[in-house]
């Protein structure tokens, strides 16, 4: 059975399937990804963005918020 949130985290993986290694060392803390790279991670966040994310006005729980939905969307392609 393919649920909604599998279905985003495939689209993340496809949409970004050159960058999947990067996403994931930001993901787990390795560096940050708005300071190594920030072309992709305006790119990620405007997905996110797009796919009905909210953010707040904090730049730093913006970034908190957007590692977390990267994480979740890493998680469910690795268990498919």
């Amino acid at each position: 059975m393919i649920t909604r949130q599998s279905i985003k985290a495939m689209s993340l993986s496809i949409k970004f399937r050159k960058d999947i290694s990067t996403l994931r060392s930001a993901a787990n803390g390795d560096f940050y990804l708005d300071v190594k790279n920030p072309k992709l991670y305006k790119k990620v966040n405007r997905y996110y963005r797009d796919e009905g994310v909210v953010f707040s006005d904090d730049p730093l729980d913006n970034y908190d918020i957007l590692i977390e939905c990267i994480l979740q969307d890493l998680e469910t392609v690795e268990v498919l």
